[in-house]
């Protein structure tokens, strides 16, 4: 099994995994998926046609938890594929030892988790507790008619948060508003012509460069050059600072925006591109799993906001932190 992966902002994440000793956050409970207690936000996106099938693949997400010194009452949790309009998940198998009294899924409104408790472990020993997904994945198209699409002028509770800055999004900072209000954009044109002129700037102007930190998008903009995260969280912060929704979608390896506009009847739609890569305005032809959609996340225990749900690892008693994999590959066969 391979227990590494090279997506820039979760390999990360596996680092630096929050670690909270003496406090407990789980109920004891059996393998289940529970459902969330609140709607979702609304997340219609433009799909293909019925004649379009759907790829189908199998993933594997999980933790692998290696303690450093005697270590009681830990508990933790992991971020796994949700449900979106434009893919489909079944949970196949929850994958434990023993040792493991609890593990079960949990479905929030914007990630769903795996949960687990392990009572005990000694100085040097692993645990592995992972679930199998099965995931149908549709690649979103662009709408026949784009024109018709336009802002939505009345700012709903469920679009502030895409509205307001995120971490390392600072959308309300002097230069991004200055620049954004200054960018050659023709407001007589069609909601989808301006914000086209916005994911066009963006590229022309920043370029592709990885970089293994994360950087905020006023260094990229200072820079000049950025890695998918970086231009995707510049291409936010511009459409956010004129009024317009966007978020953070993340997927194994990469990391794309969405926008959001409304259609004649007046129900909202997200709209993908690709900020860094290949040309794709309002439509991602893209057949990874999403993991997640936004970019401001709560972790249980953390006051601070982030800017993607991340594995957690809480323990009652340990002398030292233990190690943390976090596990993201596609299951051989299915790919």
């Amino acid at each position: 099994m391979t227990e590494s992966h090279d997506m820039k902002p979760f390999a990360r994440a596996s680092i630096v995994a929050t670690y909270l000793f003496g406090v407990a956050f789980l109920q004891p409970a059996g393998a289940q998926v529970e459902s969330p207690a609140n709607p979702t936000i609304p997340s219609s996106i433009h799909l293909p046609t019925a004649s379009v099938l759907p790829v189908t693949q199998s993933w594997r997400f999980g933790l692998k938890v290696q303690a450093t010194s005697d270590t009681t009452g830990i508990q933790a949790t992991v971020p796994v594929p949700m449900q979106w309009p434009e893919q489909n998940v079944k949970v196949l198998s929850i994958n434990k030892p023993d040792n493991v009294s609890v593990a079960r899924i949990k479905e929030g409104s914007d990630s769903s988790q795996l949960f687990f408790s392990i009572g005990r472990l000694g100085a040097g020993e692993e645990v592995i507790v992972t679930v199998d997904i099965e995931i149908e994945k549709l690649a979103s198209t662009a709408p026949a008619n784009p024109e018709l699409f336009h802002f939505d002028s009345n700012e709903k509770p469920s679009q502030r948060k895409f509205l307001s800055p995120s971490p390392f999004i600072e959308s309300k900072e002097k230069t991004i508003v200055d620049l954004a209000m200054s960018l050659p954009i023709d407001v007589s044109q069609p909601a989808w012509n301006q914000v086209e002129s916005i994911y066009n700037w963006v590229r022309e102007n920043v370029e592709y460069e990885f970089d293994p930190e994360i950087r905020s998008c006023l260094t990229a903009l200072e820079n000049k050059r950025g890695d998918c995260e970086e231009l995707s969280s510049l291409f936010i912060a511009l459409c956010r600072a004129r009024g317009i929704p966007a978020r953070a979608v993340w997927i194994p390896d990469h990391t794309y925006p969405e926008f959001y506009l409304m259609d004649e009847q007046g129900n909202g739609r997200w709209f993908p591109c690709q900020a860094a890569g290949s040309f794709a305005f309002g439509y991602m032809p893209e057949s990874r799993p999403i993991l997640q959609k936004g970019d401001k996340f709560k972790i249980p225990g953390q006051r601070e906001e982030v800017r993607y749900s991340q594995p957690t690892l809480k323990a009652k008693d340990a002398l030292s932190n233990p190690t943390v994999t976090w596990i993201m590959e596609p299951i051989l066969g299915d790919q």
